[in-house]
């Protein structure tokens, strides 16, 4: 299997946006309406604002993030170091709280006594825990339908 890559796929129409729009277009008619503003040390701060803001939009939601790596010789969680399929245990689909909601992950539980080295999301990630492959929307469904495919079919079915 030649390696593939999932990437994050977030939906782009939101409350940022919104934001980001009504902030641009209220500091564009203050510009037209009324130029003596722009010498404002406070309008130069919202027009600051205005731009890292839609930079950080742009940098989320045009640019690709990859979520997952899978190939032969295991399988790449966000940007933590390769887990090897030999060195996975079992693996469990399960639903975790995080912030009042609940999200349908895949557990991926590695043997005992395996040398990894875990980033700081891996080491405080409450109940994902290290290894929890996203199913809850923030990939393509046929994304998710795929991954979960590749682990079952690479681990096999079995439980925790």
């Amino acid at each position: 299997m030649e390696k593939q890559i999932f990437y994050y796929n977030f939906n782009k129409i939101n409350a940022w946006l919104i934001l980001n729009l009504a902030l641009s277009i209220t500091l564009i008619y203050w510009g037209i309406k009324c130029v003596c503003l722009l010498y404002w040390i406070q309008t130069q701060i919202l027009i600051g604002l205005c731009v890292i803001s839609w930079l950080g939009w742009i940098w989320k939601y045009i640019l690709k993030h990859q979520a997952v790596e899978v190939d032969d010789e295991g399988i790449k969680l966000d940007l933590s170091d390769k887990l090897k399929w030999k060195d996975i245990k079992s693996i469990e689909e399960k639903e975790v709280r995080c912030c009042l909601k609940t999200y349908k992950v895949m557990i991926l539980r590695p043997k005992e006594n395996v040398e990894y080295h875990y980033n700081f999301l891996q080491k405080h990630n409450g109940e994902f825990t290290p290894f929890a492959v996203p199913l809850y929307g923030i990939l393509s469904k046929e994304d998710e339908r795929t991954i979960v495919e590749i682990i079952k079919h690479k681990i096999g079915e079995k439980d925790a």
